[in-house]
């Protein structure tokens, strides 16, 4: 790869990098009316949680997903047909495949494991919210933040997290691309493995603020259409 290749995917690595980190701190460090964060922690405990995650949740998140039991949930009927939509690359693997770089690797058992631990990190953010702790917090976040920021921020995590699916899980034709090219591309897919559990994270919880405030606020104006009906009936 010549120089002006590298340059190219060298400058597409830090472009995602500093993209990810923007919204990382616009999320940590803007406050709304009150002083309300989006996340609940401080700045400096939020930023450990994130380097402790990265550090022991991935390695303890690779071990455990080399164990057997994933075939059993990747074979589980419903989540097999979740899969098949939602993920159609990995499903159209067989448990016996093996690359040539790893030969004894079980790919597709750290595919369904990955997979189902994402969707799990989705899942326990709309969850949490039946915890009145964090359904307060959402609420308070919805009423005090500004408004726009809030969209704002949820599409872009939106938007991270399916170019993320979309090239890891749905399509690897992007993936394979890169890693033909090597040097920094191969940086870049790093940055996107790494990157996905937070960013999937911060999804959740921004479209489990927004389902709640949308739902809240549509809920409210119901309430008052039915008044308003009933005093004019």
């Amino acid at each position: 790869m010549n120089n002006s290749q590298k340059e190219k995917y060298g400058g597409t690595s830090n472009v995602f990098v500093n993209t990810t980190s923007s919204v990382f701190n616009a999320l940590v460090d803007s406050p709304g009316r009150r002083g309300i964060h989006i996340f609940g922690l401080p700045r400096e405990q939020l930023i450990m949680a994130t380097v402790a995650a990265l550090i022991l949740g991935i390695p303890l998140s690779i071990i455990v997903a080399m164990a057997p039991f994933w075939d059993r949930v990747g074979d589980f009927w419903p989540l097999k047909q979740l899969n098949a939509y939602v993920a159609p690359a990995i499903d159209s693997l067989s448990y016996q495949y093996r690359s040539e770089a790893l030969p004894r690797f079980p790919l597709k058992r750290f595919l369904v494991a990955s997979i189902s631990m994402i969707e799990l990190i989705f899942l326990s953010n709309l969850a949490a919210l039946f915890a009145r702790g964090v359904r307060r917090h959402a609420l308070l976040v919805w009423t005090y933040y500004d408004r726009r920021k809030i969209f704002q921020y949820f599409g872009i995590s939106c938007l991270i997290f399916c170019g993320l699916w979309y090239v890891l899980f749905f399509d690897w034709k992007v993936l394979a691309f890169l890693l033909s090219t090597g040097g920094q591309s191969v940086k870049l897919v790093l940055y996107f493995v790494m990157s996905m559990p937070i960013v999937t994270l911060v999804f959740g919880h921004m479209a489990a603020i927004v389902g709640l405030g949308a739902w809240r606020t549509a809920s409210r104006k119901l309430r008052r259409f039915r008044t308003t009906f009933v005093s004019i009936a």
